[in-house]
């Protein structure tokens, strides 16, 4: 609603002052509550995944843990054999220099100064589940080969612990070779020779790679010849350095961005949030169809529609609207009551008015095209003013018509 008369103005006017109205605050709140709730909850679920899809598990793998998926029981049966289990999270090659055998539990997590350290030392090693960056560092004739495993088999290789061993638990993945001497066993039955251990020879050392760390961990270590191979892989010398590697801080001018220690396919967390929320728009968001044309129930009288009118203006502070509406009413009046032709402006309304009341033409001027007024107290005081002058108006045509 634009348009008001100048009724509801001067109603308006004598209501008081123009102060908008906000909504209350508890409303404004119960109205973002929603969105903002679902939004925190996506923003939380998003986040868990990410943390719990990028951390290892606890004591994984960890000669000290006693969880389903540490070693201890392992760590400990070494000991018992007289094997000396020592855990180390960094290594150079004069640490692992030749009689002792490095078990590098997650290579993945080496640095490329460790993973250098490593290959040039002398150890025996046996390497679980290698990514193919430390493939080519430790391993270089052995490659990953994308192969669906099948169950446990029979080692069928000539591997003295794979034979001690019979079938294990090796599901994990599996490798193919370019040394015809390097032993294949727990084979996967595919064309290329892939196999789920391969044993090589590299710089002089035996390197060992497994793709599945399940038969070292506690959970499984008793069932079927987990036991005897992870023993008698890592038992070959009298020590064992079980490596788990911690990479170290970056040195200057090699540190990585933020996004680079972000985990893989952060970005899709984005993406379910957008995702999530334009499911809420489409849901929450107002449908408008067309225009409906009904009947009021009742009869609206015409002063409460000019009191809620007027209500409306007040609320949002219009008061320029409401100074032109009783403007525009003033020189309608004056316009008829003087005979100045319809359309004429106010130019010419000011000047009937100051030659009919003497008022200055100026003054009056002000009063029927002025400036919107700056404040509440303004525009009360140009409603009176404006009331005034229609009551000079008045005066003067009734006194010219005595006259008459």
């Amino acid at each position: 609603m634009h348009v008001i008369n100048g009724d509801s103005a001067r109603l308006e006017a004598a209501n008081g002052p123009f102060v908008a109205d906000p909504a209350p605050a508890p409303t404004r709140r119960r109205r973002w509550r929603g969105p903002v709730l679902i939004g925190a909850l996506v923003l939380a679920g998003a986040l868990v995944l990410a943390v719990l899809g990028a951390a290892p598990r606890t004591g994984e793998l960890d000669p000290e843990a006693a969880s389903p998926e540490g070693s201890m029981a392992l760590a400990r049966v070494l000991e018992g054999q007289g094997v000396q289990v020592t855990p180390v999270t960094d290594l150079d090659a004069a640490t692992a220099g030749p009689g002792r055998t490095v078990l590098v539990a997650q290579p993945s997590r080496m640095s490329t100064r460790q993973r250098d350290a490593l290959a040039a030392s002398g150890a025996d090693l046996v390497v679980l589940r290698p990514d193919e960056r430390s493939l080519r560092a430790l391993a270089p004739p052995v490659a990953l080969e994308p192969v669906e495993l099948p169950e446990p088999t029979e080692p069928a290789c000539a591997l003295r612990a794979a034979v001690l061993a019979g079938p294990a638990d090796l599901a994990g993945a599996a490798y193919t070779t370019t040394d015809p001497a390097a032993a294949r066993c727990y084979p996967t039955g595919s064309a290329s020779g892939a196999a789920s251990l391969v044993a090589v020879r590299n710089r002089g050392r035996a390197v060992t790679v497994i793709g599945d760390a399940t038969p070292f961990t506690n959970d499984v270590l008793d069932e079927r010849g987990n036991a005897a191979l992870a023993l008698a892989v890592l038992g070959a010398h009298p020590q064992l350095l079980w490596y788990l590697p911690v990479p170290p801080p970056a040195e200057p001018g090699q540190e990585r961005g933020t996004t680079e220690l972000l985990p893989p396919g952060w970005v899709w967390a984005p993406v379910q949030l957008l995702v999530a929320g334009l499911v809420v728009a489409l849901w929450r968001g107002r449908r408008l169809g067309p225009v409906v044309h009904e009947d009021l129930p009742v009869v609206v009288p015409a002063g409460e529609t000019v009191r809620g009118r007027a209500r409306l203006y007040r609320r949002a502070g219009a008061r320029d609207r409401a100074a032109a509406a009783l403007r525009a009413d003033a020189r309608r009046d004056l316009a008829l009551r003087l005979g100045v032709p319809r359309g004429a402006g106010a130019d010419a309304v000011a000047d009937a008015v100051a030659a009919r009341t003497g008022w200055p033409v100026a003054a009056v001027g002000a009063l029927l095209a002025g400036p919107p007024p700056p404040d509440d107290p303004s525009l009360v005081a140009l409603a009176g003013e404006i009331d005034r002058l229609r009551a000079a108006v008045r005066e003067a045509s009734g006194a010219v018509a005595g006259g008459a």
